[in-house]
């Protein structure tokens, strides 16, 4: 590199630092255009708490309603895989098969930006396939918005019943049982004991009252209940009556009989429990325990259509979806007898039905000139003219009404198949659980969370006067909230990265002009790359802010090194309108080379791929707009600001001879001089610091991401396959009272100021399936009657971690029988973090190798929670048809299957409709009549054929069989995936590195056609770490070529990436001392470390090059280079490192590997860059002669 004379420059040179220095006027013009503009892109662009990483999941739904699981999967899952796979884009596909359905998950390559177009091909393909769908499949759903996170999720609860409402209804409760035990008063009436049931107004007195005597007649004759008196009034039944039972054992006896009679899943979900009383006076106290919702299902349902109607209307939301809902059924409860009695059966109710309740048109007649629409009135209005349908004529001629045949009840899906809940702290402090729905509502794409959240803020406002002032609404996902908190604590880290970065500015500088000249070029960096952003269309979210709270210590530099040499200009006598275009024009080429190593560094991660690929998309981004922008300022602002603010020093500079005996620089220049005579020595201790350098790399632990630092967490409730959802809701109640006792513990354990902790905001729980899709790692469970999931709100987010283990601890200890996993949010889709697969087709021999896999983790003590994910074999009845009977019967298996369908599950035969709501009719048999397994038996068989009808237990046998309720299958083979957690204090990584060595011999054993695939965390660092590898190996070749371009020479670039490898032990040890894991963030810390390590070694190589030319020997160039340097160099690592101490600890545990690791990093190769560089310097140019050193002095040699 040739460095021609100041005189040269003064005449030779138009650029735009001497442009504004010189045009001051248009100079400062542009420079308030250039504030305005970062200000106007800051406040526009759109903000969110996470970058929006899109989840190319789509997922296809088919139902075969009743089919065995192994069928559904070979006659429809593997057809759909099929299909899919058939687009070229897919990357995975997975499924889950169950009795009755199928779940096929279709996840797109990570290169697919438009996925809407590839999921509309796979559509198209899939309505193809339904026509060669065996008879009876259900058509396919196919999902495409499957993997759409909400942006806010609003929880509408039911308040409790009312205090006023409660002493109404105890005191009509009171007074009957006050008559009912008028004749005791004299003697035992305080012995007797009453069963009180509040049942909803939907629910038809007489219907309430039967199922309520059979349970009275029952209790009678076993001798639970003697002496009973029969009570009833408006809304409730009740019994009074002598038992040796206590309070708790009638419970346990009525839950008993609802379990076993009744089926505790088909009662009227808006019931109150039964009540148990004694003493009168305490009447209204057990009705207040026993309080229920005070609005139904079905008026929360009203009260959410109307909110999403109403926030459909907002501009910034996209889709409004509702979980919880119950929908509504008619149900027609029909009696075998009564039913055979009038000659009748459930096929002929719906062609009775479906000829009463018409919609068609009756035409158009033409009268008097107009044409006038004809509309018969056919259609039903309510449930009560359904029963109002002639069905047949009784032998005298009457008619008989379908009333008369079936009772007719209104009520909601039966069993329910999902549920929702909240749990909240009530005005006295008590918890509260009532039934709800929650609305998941999304984000238009480049909309502002802000603004997004202002605008539902005021749809609610403006519909809330239209609902009931009591109702609760609770925001149970908030990312506006979070958005605004997360933004306000990373522009707080920025704000004191900024101070700091001025403070040391102040300190290395030591006069206030230069610190001013420094402080003014970060605002005017950042307006410039916030306008860029703008422009770019980059968001403001955690990833971006950190990335200029990263970028800050090198967004200074250029402006340092710019102001550094304007001051040195003034100091050799050049007029303020010179040095202030001069100095940075002299040191342009290298700035600019030093600039172009840090681009380079961080662009290449634009090819990171995946989720995390996708989440630090923005980081290279914002580094290179802040690079760039700090480089048009040092070039543009910082000439034109120098001329007004740099003075020469009124003390005199010292020449380069004293200064190299005073002071720090004094100091420099011994050491350096020192190291260089002894040069071996010392390049044979640094290669003993590199040694130490492996030391600290086998002593960090692995993690690929950390958890992430939120309010929410979630807890997954996995029962037996084949459990119902009332015994998942019965468990789902338990594991909701540990958690708050434990949270409340917790709270208690660590009060502040005497007072505990008050930490647990709410509960929210979805039994049946997983909630909306409220974090964009934590991909919904499908509906499914064994599962709940209870998303956790607690009001510290920073206690969340310190929850898990206690919780965790509690739920193995006290809930048996049911899988219960404490999940916190994660910054990566890795599931359960210990993962192993197994692929194969024999489904005994998977489960045989699965079961020898989870032995080997059930072995090791690290190892927590061992499972697998297709659970455990069900019972299933078989009904053994006789062929030669049924034949003679005149029945098919068909007819079999269909009646026995009807009676279980009900069959729909017509429905009702209300304004833009149908409600599906639907006739089964009674409950009393299919409550027990043994009802099978006698049920009535319907021949197709014939009419006649057969006992089935007359043409079939019953036996059990255990059979696999549930599959999974892996891009078309089946897979099985045994998987644990870790213990507390032990990293999932640990685990596998135990259990590596038995797997490994285990793999060697498995029967031909088995594979074993290792998943969870592992996969995922195997894939993130190798292109992290190359992602930072094309950075190296990147800078390379860049360098062989300025040097014009290939060897000395080497010398430029001497410092890289101990910078790189910096990091290790800085990560090893902080106690971190080597995880993602920290390899992307280390592989940034590159770029920041060249420039400061590209700029010292330039002075020392101007000294060479200057014909300066070896030593003195080498070291006088170095103190040129020193201020400089100081500043900016001082700036970057310091500036990075507010986002370690504000910004959480996903950025402080990164930090700790370019603390460490660049602290240690700073000095490595002022003294191992000059010594290495000396040993390619005077021992291995392979850097050629003109006119060297005798002394070098």
């Amino acid at each position: 590199m040739a460095h021609k004379s100041d005189n040269w420059f003064i005449q030779n040179t138009h650029n735009t630092a001497r442009f504004f220095t010189e045009n001051r006027h248009i100079s400062w013009m542009v420079l308030v255009a250039t504030v305005v503009w970062g200000i106007f892109g800051y406040f526009k662009m759109p903000q969110r708490k996470d970058p929006d990483i899109p989840v190319r999941v789509a997922v296809a739904i088919c139902s075969w309603p009743g089919v065995a699981t192994e069928k559904v999967e070979q006659l429809v899952t593997r057809k759909i895989e099929e299909k899919m796979a058939e687009n070229i884009t897919v990357k995975r596909i997975e499924s889950t098969t169950r009795v009755g359905v199928s779940f096929v998950y279709v996840t797109l390559q990570d290169n697919i930006e438009e996925t809407g177009k590839q999921f509309d091909d796979i559509k198209l393909k899939l309505d193809d396939l339904q026509a060669s769908l065996p008879d009876g499949v259900q058509p396919i759903n196919f999902i495409k918005d499957f993997g759409s996170t909400a942006a806010l999720m609003l929880t509408v609860a039911s308040p409790k019943i009312g205090e006023v409402e409660i002493s109404l209804r105890a005191k009509a409760v009171q007074r009957a049982l006050e008559q009912a035990r008028a004749p005791f008063y004299t003697n035992g009436a305080n012995e007797r004991m009453a069963i009180i049931y509040w049942f909803p107004p939907s629910v038809e007195q007489d219907l309430a009252k039967r199922r309520f005597e059979a349970f009275v007649r029952l209790a009678q004759n076993e001798g639970v209940l003697r002496d009973p008196r029969l009570i009833e009034g408006s809304g409730f039944l009740g019994v009074d009556g002598i038992s040796d039972y206590d309070d708790a054992k009638m419970h346990a006896y009525i839950q008993h009989y609802i379990k076993d009679h009744l089926r505790i899943a088909e009662l009227h979900p808006d019931g109150w429990p039964p009540i148990v009383i004694r003493n009168l006076e305490e009447t209204e106290k057990k009705f207040a325990e026993a309080a229920g919702d005070k609005y139904t299902y079905r008026e929360l349902n009203e009260f959410t259509e109307l909110i999403k109607r109403t926030i459909q209307t907002v501009p910034q939301a996209s889709k409004v979806d509702r979980a919880g809902v119950l929908d509504e059924a008619i149900y027609l409860a029909y009696s075998q007898e009564r039913l055979a009695a009038y000659g009748s059966q459930t096929n002929n109710l719906r062609d009775i039905l479906s000829a009463r309740n018409t919609a068609l048109p009756g035409g158009v007649v033409e009268y008097e000139g107009k044409n006038l629409a004809i509309a018969p009135t056919g259609e039903f209005k309510s449930e009560k003219e359904i029963g109002g349908v002639i069905v047949a004529a009784s032998p005298n001629g009457s008619p008989v009404y379908l009333r008369d045949m079936v009772e007719i009840n209104r009520s909601y899906d039966s069993p329910p198949r999902y549920m929702n809940f909240y749990t909240w702290r009530d005005a006295q402090g008590n918890w509260q659980r009532s039934r709800a729905v929650t609305l998941a509502i999304q984000m238009r794409p480049g909309e502002q969370i802000g603004k997004f959240g202002a605008a539902i803020d005021a749809a609610l406002a403006n519909v809330k006067h239209r609902l009931p002032e009591d109702l609760i609404f609770a925001r149970t996902s908030d990312q506006p909230l979070q958005v605004a908190e997360n933004i306000d604590l990373f522009m707080s880290s920025l704000y004191e990265a900024i101070a700091l970065v001025v403070l040391i500015a102040l300190v290395g500088f030591w006069e206030w002009r230069s610190a001013v000249l420094m402080a003014l070029s970060i605002p005017l960096t950042l307006a410039m790359t916030f306008g860029m952003m703008y422009v770019l269309g980059v968001d403001l979210q955690q990833v971006s802010i950190a990335s200029l709270i990263i970028a800050l210590g090198l967004l200074v530099d250029d402006p340092v090194v710019a102001g550094d040499a304007i001051k040195r200009d003034l100091a050799i006598g050049h007029k303020p309108i010179i040095a202030a275009w001069l100095g940075p024009t002299k040191l342009a080429t290298a700035i600019l080379y030093a600039t172009i190593t840090n681009i380079v560094a961080y662009l290449p991660f634009l090819m990171l791929t995946g989720d995390m690929g996708r989440f630090l998309t923005t980081l290279p981004i914002v580094m290179t707009c802040s690079l760039v922008a700090s480089r048009l300022v040092s070039m543009t602002f910082i000439p034109l600001l120098g001329y007004y603010l740099l003075r020469p020093s009124k003390k005199q500079e010292l020449p380069m001879s004293e200064r190299r005996q005073r002071g720090f620089a004094g100091w420099y220049y011994k050491i350096g001089h020192w190291a260089i005579a002894h040069r071996w020595k010392v390049f044979a201790g640094s290669l003993a610091f590199l040694a130490l350098g492996g030391f600290f790399g086998s002593q960090l632990k692995s993690q690929f991401t950390p958890k992430d630092l939120s309010y929410f967490s979630y807890i997954d409730v996995w029962l037996p396959e084949d459990a119902p959802l009332s015994a998942t809701r019965e468990v789902t109640e338990r594991v909701e009272a540990i958690t708050r006792r434990e949270i409340d513990e917790y709270g208690k354990a660590h009060a502040e100021n005497g007072a505990p902790l008050d930490l647990l905001e709410s509960l929210t729980t979805f039994v049946g399936g997983g909630g909306p899709r409220f974090w964009f790692s934590v991909s919904p469970e499908p509906r499914q009657t064994n599962y709940a999931q209870i998303i956790v709100q607690l009001k510290d987010k920073h206690a969340t971690h310190h929850l898990v283990e206690p919780l965790q601890a509690a739920f193995s200890a006290e809930i048996a029988g049911a899988r219960v996993n404490m999940r916190q949010l994660e910054t990566s889709a890795i599931g359960i973090p210990v993962s192993i697969r197994l692929s194969g087709e024999d489904i005994p021999t998977l489960r045989a190798e699965a079961e020898k896999m989870k032995e080997i983790f059930r072995a090791l003590p690290l190892a927590d929670r061992v499972q697998d994910n297709w659970g455990a074999q069900s019972f299933v009845v078989n009904l053994e048809i006789d062929p030669d009977r049924a034949n003679l019967a005149g029945v098919t298996n068909l007819d079999v299957a269909v009646s026995s369908a009807i009676a279980m599950n009900g069959y729909q035969v017509g429905e009702l409709r209300e304004g833009d709501k149908q409600i599906p009719v639907i006739a089964r048999m009674r409950m009393e009549e299919r409550s027990q397994l043994a009802d099978l038996q006698n049920l009535y068989v319907y021949s197709s054929q014939s009419g006649q009808k057969v006992p089935l237990r007359q043409i079939s046998s019953m036996n059990y069989t255990m059979q696999t309720e549930k599959i999974q299958r892996r891009n078309q083979f089946r897979t099985i995936t045994v998987s644990c957690f870790s213990v507390a204090g032990v990293l999932p990584s640990e685990v596998l590195d135990a259990a590596l060595p038995q797997l490994q011999e285990f793999e060697k054993k498995l029967p031909s056609g088995y594979q074993m695939e290792i998943g969870g965390e592992y996969e995922e660092q195997v894939k993130g770490f190798g292109e992290l590898g190359i992602v930072m190996g094309i950075s190296i070749a990147m800078i390379f070529m860049a360098l062989v371009v300025q040097f014009k020479n290939a060897v000395k670039p080497l010398l430029v990436f001497a410092a890289i490898p101990y910078g790189i032990v910096g990091a290790l040890a800085a990560l090893w001392i902080m106690d971190m894991p080597f995880g993602f963030m920290g390899f992307l810390g280390v592989a940034s470390l590159v770029g920041v390590i060249v420039s400061h070694v590209i700029v010292l190589f330039d002075f020392i090059e101007e000294a060479h030319e200057r014909g300066e020997s070896l030593i003195e160039s080498l070291l006088d280079a170095g103190i040129m340097r020193l201020r400089p160099v100081m500043i900016t690592v001082g700036a970057t490192v310091f500036a990075l101490f507010p986002l370690a600890a504000h910004g959480g545990p996903l950025w402080e590997p990164l930090c700790y690791a370019q603390i460490g990093g660049l602290t240690v190769a700073t000095f490595i860059t002022l003294l191992l560089v000059p010594v290495l310097y000396a040993i390619f140019v005077l021992d291995l002669k392979i850097v050629k050193w003109e006119k060297t002095a005798d002394h070098d040699v």
